[in-house]
């Protein structure tokens, strides 16, 4: 839901969804959820609802039936348990899912060293050193303009109830593999933003 505009339940009302639902971790009192409320209202978007909990807490019988189609985007390695969030969102998925991930690439080298990791790899942040957060910075400073990777391009305090850091990245393979651990089957998939994120169309 990053910047409002991003969010996807204009997009499913837009095709024929007749029921939608919004899961955000931010708290229902926040500026964000306002907007998203107040962007509904100027798209003439009425059936929705707002979940605010992090997602690895919700139980099926909290929302009743698993939804058709489930987006996620951005959350992943942002969270200290990404297979709980993959199982979280098997659990809440009748047919399909589209997954969206920042991935990492398995080698990146410019002028402060080279920084490789197996295509089985799961890059885990709080782990880098400052030789290897120089090499990946100088890599991400060009996506992410004025804003921070926390952790990456600037150190964090990694606190097990804060999804603000970023926690993991993993290879396009990696991710793959955990979504099928999870209990999903990979349809289809794609790279974007030059190769650093993924998005997978997962069966169940």
């Amino acid at each position: 839901m990053w910047g409002i505009v991003n969010e996807k339940v204009s997009v499913a009302s837009k095709y024929g969804a007749t029921s939608l639902t919004m899961i955000d971790v931010t708290p229902l009192s926040e500026h964000f959820l306002q907007d998203f409320r107040d962007r509904m209202t100027s798209l003439n978007i009425a059936n929705y609802h707002c979940i605010s909990q992090d997602i690895t807490q919700i139980k099926l019988a909290e929302i009743g039936e698993p939804y058709d189609v489930v987006q996620c985007a951005g959350v992943l390695y942002h969270h200290p348990h990404p297979l709980q969030i993959l199982v979280a969102l098997r659990q809440i998925t009748r047919e399909h899912l589209i997954f969206t991930s920042a991935i990492t690439q398995e080698v990146i080298e410019n002028e402060w060293g080279r920084y490789e990791i197996p295509a089985s790899g799961v890059m885990f942040i709080p782990a880098l050193d400052d030789a290897e957060r120089a090499i990946l910075t100088a890599y991400w400073r060009p996506y992410i303009n004025s804003n921070q990777l926390i952790g990456i391009t600037e150190k964090a305090v990694f606190d097990m109830d804060n999804f603000a850091a970023c926690w993991w990245l993993p290879t396009a393979s990696a991710l793959e593999s955990m979504c099928k651990v999870a209990g999903f089957k990979v349809l289809d998939k794609g790279l974007t933003w030059d190769n650093n994120a993924l998005t997978l169309l997962l069966g169940v």
